[in-house]
């Protein structure tokens, strides 16, 4: 029987990075790199004319970058999934991303086997997150040192705020994490537990203040 192959586009504005993706990639057996964009406008010719199942994206492009650059994608072609490979590695980027569209977040040093995790679950269906490991403790740090309310949140945590607060219920959410809808209200309950608030419409009005989804997706 033939193998089933992840038709994969590389979004990155550096050749030296998309390369080593695309030898990652193309290493990996079950990956097929249909083409390569290095700015936003040839990001989305490449989401439009080849018609990837999955885009690794960096957010660093010429032109249309960023989370407008997800949201652009996500809206040229509906079979495109992205998967965002990122030097940075906090976790309020990456709710960010995954507010703009994205569906998975992988930092640049990761690991080779930690893209090619993501997008072998991002292109089934679920969502993957990958942030360094030094990030719990800095995200605790913050908080211990009076910083905002969601910086106490695990990623996953700051994964559910967000669908919360685009009005997500708890069995999309868990459809989303491939989890199920009670281990999303756990997650809830946490929130609620860490952040000092009472409801979901309390997550959703902070989540607005701060500006953890922007407007078009409420």
């Amino acid at each position: 029987m033939e193998r089933f192959m992840i038709r994969v586009g590389i979004a990155e504005a550096h050749a030296v990075t998309r390369a080593g993706i695309r030898h990652v990639l193309e290493t990996a057996g079950d990956m097929n790199v249909v083409g390569e964009a290095s700015d936003g406008d040839g990001t989305l010719r490449l989401a439009r004319t080849e018609s990837p199942i999955l885009l690794t994206l960096g957010l660093a492009m010429h032109g249309l970058s960023g989370t407008d650059l997800i949201r652009e994608v996500r809206r040229a072609g509906p079979l495109a999934r992205i998967v965002v490979v990122s030097r940075f590695s906090t976790a309020s980027v990456a709710n960010l991303c995954f507010a703009a569209g994205a569906s998975g977040f992988v930092v640049k040093s990761s690991p080779a086997h930690e893209l090619l995790a993501a997008i072998r679950k991002v292109a089934s269906g679920g969502v993957y997150v990958n942030l360094s490991q030094s990030d719990e403790p800095m995200l605790n740090t913050a908080a211990a040192d009076g910083g905002l309310p969601h910086e106490r949140l695990t990623p996953t945590e700051l994964h559910v705020l967000l669908r919360i607060a685009c009005g997500q219920t708890a069995v999309d959410i868990a459809a989303t994490l491939d989890v199920s809808p009670k281990t999303v209200s756990s997650h809830r309950s946490n929130i609620i537990r860490k952040m000092r608030l009472r409801s979901d419409a309390d997550l959703t009005r902070y989540a607005i203040h701060h500006k953890l989804v922007p407007d078009e997706d409420l």
